[in-house]
């Protein structure tokens, strides 16, 4: 009378072991699934890693900058493999463009580990080291390091055709914007002034954003104003066609000084006829250098710099709509982006510009 009991024990013993071995092959089939052989030998089992960038307000460069360098490095899991000349991220990265404050909040968002990368003017990098306003009364920010330079802009000098401009000198007793604090204007357009020896004392300094910058110089109750800016620039398009402005030369002895190598300008000339009534310039170019932390990890910077510049990706990179993106050849994309860099590059950047030579072994 037992048997029955006994079979009936067996079967339900049975159904319960079938059921957990069920289970467990749905489990291994999922990590197996989530951490599925790669697409060739050299690339490790992936996983997900999320990177922010740290830009600007949407709408503005350096927001799309960010965009289109985080769809250049950005390759998902279950993403196809990479084909010759395609594009080809990093594996596993999803990298996501972050709206911010503008640049010298970027150096403190980085520098405090809530962003791990950020687009940053040149010269606010060097403030931030230095502890100089806008970092006045903080401790020097030396924990960021640079992945490359990555986009160009010019620095304009832009005076109404009434008011008789024809030098940076020629600002004494003028009234000037330098842009609102925190810009990467303002921090490219004082420096300039400063090798001048022109300062709130001999010039009547205001700092509007853009748009009011422009309404006062057409209304007559502005002189000049500094931008940043693209090249070619929207805004000094429309103000050329005009004919009301004049675009001021920023050169001579002065300003060679801020050109030196390791310095955050580079010299730049504006073409002639790129905007109307307006001859060839010369001015400077201001660097947006893409930094993360010293603490970052070497090995993924490594590859991110290394998907920047892969030859599939330059179609994520280019357009008319940023034509200081990465400019130049391929050779010429690289030299730009580890000059005019005021703080060190990261080791993992560093170690893929050693390998195409372009640093010298044994150079610091």
């Amino acid at each position: 009378m037992y048997e029955p009991v006994k079979v009936a024990a067996s079967r339900i013993s049975a159904r319960a072991a079938i059921t957990v071995l069920g289970a467990a092959a749905v489990l291994v089939a999922g990590v197996l699934f989530y951490l599925r052989p790669p697409a060739s030998l050299e690339e490790p089992p992936e996983a997900v890693i999320f990177f922010q960038i740290g830009t600007g307000s949407a709408g503005d460069d350096y927001f799309a900058v960010g965009e289109r360098l985080a769809a250049a490095i950005s390759r998902p899991p279950g993403t196809p493999r990479c084909e010759r000349g395609m594009p080809c991220g990093v594996a596993g990265l999803v990298a996501v463009a972050r709206s911010s404050a503008g640049p010298v909040a970027n150096v403190r968002a980085v520098s405090a580990g809530l962003f791990d990368s950020a687009l940053v003017a040149a010269p606010v990098l060097e403030l931030a080291a230095q502890a100089e306003t806008p970092f006045k009364g903080e401790k020097p920010i030396r924990n960021l390091r640079a992945i490359a330079g990555v986009y160009r802009e010019a620095l304009y000098l832009v005076a109404s055709r009434n008011a008789n401009i024809g030098s940076v000198a020629d600002l004494r007793d003028m009234r000037v914007s330098v842009g609102p604090a925190g810009s990467g204007t303002r921090e490219a357009a004082l420096p300039v002034l400063a090798v001048h020896s022109l300062g709130r004392r001999t010039v009547q300094l205001s700092e509007y954003d853009t748009a009011t910058a422009i309404d006062l110089t057409l209304r007559g109750q502005l002189d000049a104003f500094f931008l940043v800016d693209a090249l070619p620039s929207a805004e000094i398009a429309s103000l050329a066609d005009r004919g009301s402005i004049n675009i001021v030369p920023i050169d001579g002895e002065e300003v060679q000084q801020l050109t030196h190598p390791g310095e955050s300008f580079q010299p730049l000339e504006i073409p002639d006829d790129l905007y109307r009534f307006v001859p060839a310039t010369r001015t400077l170019g201001v660097s947006m250098v893409w930094v993360v932390n010293e603490q970052a990890d070497p090995d993924i910077v490594y590859k991110i710099t290394e998907a920047l510049f892969f030859p599939g990706n330059r179609v994520l990179l280019s357009g008319p709509a940023l034509p200081g993106l990465l400019p130049g050849d391929e050779k010429e994309r690289e030299k730009f982006a580890i000059s005019s860099i005021p703080v060190p590059l990261h080791e993992g950047a560093e170690r893929y510009y050693r390998q195409q030579g372009l640093i010298a072994d044994g150079a610091p």
